[in-house]
């Protein structure tokens, strides 16, 4: 027969094994639990800050986009009269050095005077529709 320490030790190994499978059981329904919890509360976070971003980028991308159209707008305006002046006087500088060397015959002196005149329109139109 068995002795009675073999039965206690049994037992106590039966009761020790038994309170871990427990814990360990109802270790994994609580993360399970948590788990489930955890995600759904994490979307509704995630869905929260998400609408607070989008609503905040629709308020403030048209004071943006009016922001930059305007540097833009003036940054043009301010540019534009100079770049039109600067490329007027080069014209006119290629004209005169080409008519002055004696590159360009009695024609070719009319046609550059002609279409000196009409560059001269055209900017100066241009000019001062600004």
């Amino acid at each position: 027969m068995v002795s009675t320490t073999s039965m206690v030790l049994i037992a106590g190994a039966a009761v020790v094994a038994t309170a871990f499978l427990t814990t360990a059981l109802l270790a994994m329904l609580g993360w399970r639990f948590l788990r489930t919890h955890m995600d759904a509360a994490g979307d509704q976070v995630a869905a929260k800050v998400q609408s607070a971003v989008t609503e905040a980028v629709d308020e403030a991308l048209p004071r943006v986009r009016e922001a930059v159209e305007g540097g833009v707008r003036d940054g043009a305006n301010g540019s534009l009269p100079r770049i039109r002046e600067q490329v007027k006087d080069g014209v006119s500088e290629a004209i005169a050095s080409a008519v002055t060397g004696g590159a360009l015959g009695k024609a070719g002196e009319e046609l550059v005077r002609k279409g000196g005149g009409v560059l001269d329109a055209l900017l100066g139109s241009r000019s001062s529709k600004e």
